[in-house]
């Protein structure tokens, strides 16, 4: 599959989607390393995530600009989130020696209860925060004795490869950590179906998250979901208007709103509507939309054109602009919460109306 970059709508690389045999030698290979991995004295677990974070956090801008051009995220936001990674298995790395069971008085003695590990770990990674969620599933499974096999989007796949590098690089044993990129209905769909995955973690829509739920029950098998979101923000009358409006844009656009709490809506008390849209409508306009690798730019392209044509027609009459001086492809729009000029005389409840086609989504 060609791996495209959002920004430009160059080829960036060529990555082959795995089959479902593709898929079962994977999953065999995990569970192969499985026993050793959780045998693995727990401060020497530790030790390896420690070397692993250590391994992300050299190669940081690298995974920071793989990222810009992997999935159209800002340098600023892409440096964050492989920050986090680093973070994230620094701070799962102390897990290992604190899985600590109970002593539970019974009678006649005592009960002792402990933590296992379950096996091989699926973990779904949607395209919208490639990083920090591989590493949120990927670290917690790995510090527990799990091997982990992780199906980044197809859009995306690029920072989850280069993460598997790093690992080995790190010394995390052979089939512990492994990148399978492939289609949903084929690697992610294999997790589900597959005896010997025995915890599914998926990220992304609430649609295919009830299909993973389904086939995960089959097997009486666990799983954690995380699913879309509808977020807003309330703005009472008593409020910090100025405060509230300059920062309302990066609620809605951060990631050009590709974001399961992104601000979908902005619930205003109806005293000060007019006043927090006269203050919002700049705060708006001066959102810095362009090249995602430039120092300066708050918001990059949508991760495909795809995208940015469902979200136009989801503006109605609303026009997403365009920054002409800026590389960013067809790819991409500027913020589009209200279309109302600065002369303009528009109503209330109009206004409020074509505000609510922002560019949110799910992730």
């Amino acid at each position: 599959m060609q791996v495209i970059d959002p920004a430009t709508e160059d080829v960036t690389t060529d990555v082959p989607l795995a089959t479902e045999e593709e898929a079962d030698a994977a999953i065999a290979k995990a569970r192969k390393a499985f026993p050793a991995w959780r045998d693995t004295a727990p401060g020497d677990r530790a030790r390896l995530l420690r070397r692993f974070a250590e391994a992300v956090d050299g190669d940081l801008e690298n995974l920071a600009r793989l990222e810009v051009r992997n999935s159209g995220d800002t340098i600023g936001n892409a440096r964050w989130e492989a920050g986090n990674v680093r973070d994230v298995l620094h701070y799962y790395a102390a897990a290992p020696e604190r899985l600590l069971g109970q002593q539970i008085p019974v009678a006649g003695g005592l009960d002792v209860t402990f933590h296992e590990p379950l096996g091989v770990v699926g973990l779904i990674v949607p395209w919208n925060f490639p990083m920090p969620i591989a590493g949120w599933g990927l670290a917690p499974a790995l510090a527990a004795g799990n091997t982990v096999v992780l199906k980044p989007a197809e859009l995306t796949p690029l920072t989850a490869l280069r993460l598997a590098e790093l690992a080995r690089d790190a010394g995390i044993p052979e089939g512990v950590f492994q990148v399978v990129p492939g289609a949903g209905p084929v690697v992610g769909q294999r997790f589900v179906t597959h005896p010997d995955v025995r915890k599914v973690v998926f990220t992304g829509s609430t649609a295919v998250g009830k299909q993973v739920m389904a086939g995960c029950a089959e097997q009486v098998k666990r799983l954690t979901l995380e699913l879309g979101g509808k977020s807003a923000n309330i703005v009472f009358a008593d409020a910090d208007l100025e405060k509230a409006a300059a920062t309302a844009p990066y609620g809605v656009f951060d990631n050009a709103g590709q974001d399961c709490c992104a601000r979908s809506r902005i619930l205003v008390e109806r005293s000060v509507d007019d006043r927090f849209l006269e203050l919002l409508e700049p705060a708006v306009r001066n959102f810095v939309v362009g090249d995602p690798g430039d120092e300066k730019s708050e918001m990059g392209p949508l991760i495909s054109a795809i995208c940015r044509s469902t979200r136009t027609r989801r503006c109605g009459t609303g026009r997403p602009s365009a920054v002409s001086s800026s590389p960013v492809s067809a790819a991409s729009s500027g913020p589009t919460p209200c279309t109302r000029s600065p002369t303009s005389r528009t109503s209330s409840s109009a206004r409020r109306n074509r505000c609510s086609g922002s560019t949110a989504g799910s992730s």
